[in-house]
Formats: C-alpha cells, sequence, structure tokens
C-alpha cells in the first residue's frame, strides 16, 4: 500500500518532491535517446485527469514537452500502461482501429516500458518515437530496462520519505502533531483526564472556501498557528490532515466547548477577515468509556465537508 500523503493521480509537477530529481530523469532521456537515434524520448504519468509528460528529451517543437497533456481516453496509452515488464515495441506507420492523438501522426514506431509505483499500482511508462536502427534489425526497447528501475526507484524513494515523515509524528509545515502523532498521544492524555475526573472535547476545524477564493497552505498554516495559541498545555492539538485540525481539550462543561470555537473564530477574522470557518465538536464525561476513534468519528462527521462525501 502506498502511503496515504502519496496520490498515485497527482501530478508529479503540482508540488515539489526532493526524493524525485527530475534533471537526472532529463538526462537519462537524453542518454536514451543517443542510443535509440531517436526523436524524442519522455516520461508520461497518468494523473487523474489523463495523461502528462512530466519530463522529456530536449527537442525543438514543444508536442511532448513537460507538463503536455493527453486525454485519459486514448487507448494507445491504456495499452502502454498494461504492457508486460519487458515493454512494447509499436509500429505506427501502418495506422490501426484506434485513433492516434493529433501529436503521433507521422511517428514510424514507438518503444515503451511501463513504470510502476512501489504497490504496484500504474505509474505511467517511459517512451521512445521514432527510434532507427543502422543494421535493419528489430528495435526493441530492452535497453530502456535500467531507466525503467531508476524511475521506480525514485518513486519508492518518495513513499519511504513520507512513511518516515509520518512515524516523526510531526507536521512539517505547522511543526504540530501530525494524525499518527495524535492518534499516539491522546489516548494516554484523555486516561489521564478521565482519571481526575475532568470532561473531555473533541474539536474540529476546517476553513471552508468562498465561491471566488481559492485556499493556500498560508491560510492553513494560520488556522494552525491560532489553535494551537488558543489551547492550554493540557491539551492535545493536531493536523489531521491537509485541511483538517483536531484537538482533544478538558474542561468543566459543555458551554467551555462552545467558547473555545468562539475564541478562535474571533482570532481567525481578526487575522484574515476573509476566511470562514468550518467546526464541530463532541463532548464526553469522566464517565464516558467511549474510546479515542469513535470520539473523533462522531466530531469529524459534523463538519460540512465530511456530510459532502
Amino acid at each position: 500500500m502506498l502511503p496515504d500523503t502519496v496520490d498515485p493521480r497527482a501530478s508529479l509537477l503540482e508540488n515539489e518532491h526532493p526524493q524525485i530529481n527530475l534533471v537526472r530523469w532529463m538526462h537519462q532521456c537524453e542518454l536514451m535517446k543517443r542510443y535509440y537515434k531517436a526523436e524524442i524520448v519522455f516520461v508520461i504519468q497518468h494523473t487523474e485527469s489523463g495523461y502528462e509528460i512530466i519530463v522529456s528529451s530536449i527537442n525543438n517543437g514543444s508536442k511532448f514537452s513537460a507538463g503536455v497533456s493527453f486525454s485519459k481516453d486514448i487507448l494507445l496509452f491504456s495499452r502502454l500502461l498494461a504492457s508486460p515488464p519487458e515493454g512494447l515495441s509499436i509500429n505506427l506507420s501502418s495506422g490501426g482501429n484506434n485513433p492516434l492523438p493529433q501529436d503521433f501522426h507521422g511517428i514510424a514506431n514507438l518503444l515503451s516500458r511501463p513504470v510502476l509505483w512501489p504497490d504496484g499500482t500504474p505509474f505511467g511508462c517511459l517512451c521512445v518515437i521514432n527510434a532507427q536502427n543502422e543494421d535493419n534489425q528489430q528495435i526493441t526497447p530492452f535497453m530502456l530496462e535500467p531507466f525503467q528501475i531508476l524511475l521506480q526507484q525514485d518513486l519508492t524513494l518518495l513513499c519511504q520519505s513520507h512513511r518516515i515523515e509520518s512515524l516523526s509524528m510531526r507536521e512539517r509545515t505547522t511543526g504540530m502533531l501530525n494524525r499518527y502523532g495524535f492518534i499516539m498521544m491522546a489516548p494516554r492524555q484523555l486516561n489521564l483526564g478521565r482519571r481526575f475526573g475532568a470532561h473531555a472535547g473533541i474539536l474540529f476545524f476546517e476553513l471552508t472556501p468562498k465561491p471566488t477564493q481559492q485556499l493556500e497552505e498560508k491560510h492553513h498554516k494560520l488556522l494552525g498557528t491560532i489553535v494551537q495559541d488558543t489551547i492550554r498545555t493540557a491539551d492535545i492539538a493536531a493536523r489531521y490532515d491537509e485541511t483538517q485540525f483536531v484537538v482533544l481539550v478538558f474542561l468543566d462543561s459543555e458551554n467551555d466547548l462552545k467558547h473555545i470555537l468562539k475564541r478562535v473564530e474571533k482570532q481567525l477574522d481578526k487575522q484574515n477577515d476573509q476566511l470562514k470557518l468550518d467546526a464541530s465538536y463532541s463532548f464526553f464525561s469522566p464517565d464516558s468509556s467511549a474510546k479515542l476513534a469513535p470520539m473523533l468519528e462522531q466530531a469529524r462527521s459534523q463538519l460540512a465537508s465530511s456530510q459532502e462525501q
């Protein structure tokens, strides 16, 4: 399984990934281009919206440059992704029943090897356009294997980095506990609070975008800072996922939860009156035997984003 923080259908070009060396990938594309005397070599990723070129060898045109996207309905790419590990050599000059993208018109042949995520799901493929062979022997994608292995090793390194970061218990941007850290520390604190007869509450906070507004990481970071500044030392706050923050608080009555919500909302409005806050909570008495997981689910299910799912 891939880490929860890795979305295999999100383009690698959307965010920076220190573990992915795109310059090295480009150099490998250049090396394969020279070896096969090809027109161009590129790496394409299967994304949520279709297929996107992540990196390519240097070329004079813009047809197969990084960032170029193709429709997800193109059967050629579906065939390449489903090919065996040793890849395919396809003659495109003979045509066929399946229409090709406009950019592929005039291309004689295509060499390809599939690229997989560590769990075996398709990442995309490595493509060589118009390979040449002066000896008139059959051209095969055999020499693409080292590049294929390199790509898959980098994807493995990316996933390992995400796992290590989650095990660190801290979220890098805000310095708060992450979900793993919260799950590890909150049960002990909850049991301790109940032993001393304290009431407990779970609060969730999330920004709600306005129709014309695009929420950014700085907005979530601001909310995280406000949440941390609002709670007491005995309470535990964490960044539950990219947009949601959770707090385990100990208090005297249910009204105290409402006061905390109002303080956070007031501070947010004071620092950025363009942001709208969505919040929810669940309250538990000291004699409650409810475990942390159902407490979290009860509170989180009241958020507008959870009810839309």
